[in-house]
């Protein structure tokens, strides 16, 4: 038979989960409580909202993708123009049958889909791997967010999630900047596609080379340089477009192209043969990646030129390759000053 004193214990022990929630629910009932000098440490705030549980209308039916990438859907509906209750739906079903706490964390800590739950929201925070250090920033942030913005895991990505983050602003990138396009050339003739998926593949092949060959990928940050190095070029081939649409196309006279492609080949050759300097900051760059790039811009320009001819005939050659050769002019410059520390 139990004794009293072992009956007590086992109550007492039963009592902390509903301590824990009153705790929280006090909290969430009381902001005044969560000013800086009353933050707890994240292993306490993360003991009071373990026990939390989402509503069970939430939780992913049966019948469900056996396989799916939540995060990828996530990010995909988060892109999209108005995403409906139902696209939100696929992504919470996901997160709940794969376990994904980012996802989850995040659902509910904007409401997408769900009603906002700063409860739940840390209680997945809690979840995801984390160095103590990030997962008290993360309920920091959690607990301070404005309705208005959007909260996002890779606000405070530690090392562990830069890369995944780097790719997931690409992925993000790459469908708004489609969609842009596919709204500008909406009435294009077959023929002016067929040049801009010409152009559009030569530019595709610089960024990329712009981004492995002349990125240092020896840094840290190596993912992020690499996904901002690919953004801006295809960011400004969108943007080109769009002014070339409004009639801004460029306007070179051949003696104006001719001096600067002399400018860009004697940089190029300035490059090609330094020594770099000690205070030189190429890290991984090569000349031979230099060169392999060098090789794709000719390639873009030339699909450039030709795209023109077939959309803006009206524009001399020398504008579209004076516009190119300007901008490759300042990222050769940029080498060669990383190659002498200046």
């Amino acid at each position: 038979m139990a004794t009293t004193s072992t009956l007590l214990r086992v109550l007492r022990l039963a009592m902390v989960p509903a301590a824990l929630l009153a705790a929280d629910t006090w909290a969430a009932n009381h902001p005044a409580a969560t000013h800086k000098g009353a933050t707890t440490e994240p292993g306490l705030q993360c003991q009071q909202v373990r026990y939390l549980r989402p509503p069970p209308g939430d939780l992913a039916r049966a019948g469900g993708p056996a396989r799916c990438d939540a995060a990828a859907l996530y990010y995909d509906t988060r892109a999209m123009h108005r995403p409906g209750d139902a696209d939100w739906d696929k992504v919470r079903e996901c997160a709940f049958r794969t376990g994904d706490s980012a996802v989850l964390m995040m659902l509910y800590a904007n409401g997408a889909g769900v009603a906002p739950n700063l409860g739940l929201a840390m209680k997945y925070a809690c979840a995801m791997p984390s160095t103590p250090a990030e997962l008290r920033n993360r309920l920091a942030r959690l607990k301070r967010r404005d309705a208005r913005t959007v909260f996002d895991q890779c606000d405070d990505a530690g090392p562990a999630l830069r890369d995944f983050c780097a790719a997931a602003r690409e992925r993000q990138g790459d469908r708004l900047r489609n969609d842009d396009l596919a709204a500008l050339t909406r009435a294009w003739t077959p023929k002016e596609r067929v040049g801009l998926d010409m152009v559009r593949e030569a530019m595709q092949h610089f960024a990329e080379h712009r981004g492995d060959y002349e990125t240092d990928q020896g840094s840290l940050a190596r993912a992020r340089l690499r996904a901002e190095a690919l953004s801006a070029e295809l960011d400004r081939f969108n943007e080109d477009l769009s002014e070339f649409q409004r009639g801004k196309t460029p306007r070179f006279s051949e003696g104006e192209y001719k001096a600067l492609d002399d400018k860009m080949n004697q940089l190029y050759q300035q490059f090609m043969q330094a020594v770099p300097g000690p205070d030189s900051y190429l890290g991984s760059i090569r000349k031979s990646g230099v060169e392999k790039t060098q090789r794709a811009w000719l390639a873009y320009r030339d699909a450039m030129e030709l795209f023109g001819s077939i959309k803006y005939p009206d524009v001399p050659a020398s504008g579209w390759r004076a516009l190119l050769t300007s901008r490759r002019i300042r990222q050769l410059d940029e080498l060669e000053a990383a190659a002498e520390g200046r």
